[in-house]
């Protein structure tokens, strides 16, 4: 996991759940957000994997990066899972994961 400066003690300080890592994906306030790389590389998985576990268990993306979020609809997203990020709460993270396991 990346170690991030300087905003543990303002995010606790504002009652943000504390920062938990692992590997490779970082957890800031309960959200879990990496590249698409990074979370199939913690999974254990590929990136299609990672997105057809996100689509079969009805988990909506706090963000993603792929996809227009209304403004600058013409505009390219990256898809291409070193440029693409999604964010999940911890809790959509541990079915993900629970999922991409069996």
């Amino acid at each position: 996991m990346k170690k991030r400066q300087g905003t543990a003690t303002p995010n606790r300080a504002q009652g943000v759940s504390p920062h938990r890592s692992g590997d490779s994906l970082e957890a800031w306030g309960g959200i879990v957000s990496a590249h698409l790389d990074d979370w199939a590389e913690e999974l254990g998985c590929t990136p299609e994997d990672v997105l057809r576990g996100v689509g079969s268990t009805g988990i909506d993306p706090i963000t993603d990066t792929a996809e227009s979020k209304g403004r600058g609809k013409d505009r390219d997203r990256p898809t291409d899972p070193a440029l693409r990020c999604l964010a999940l709460t911890i809790d959509d993270a541990q079915t993900l994961k629970n999922v991409l396991s069996q």
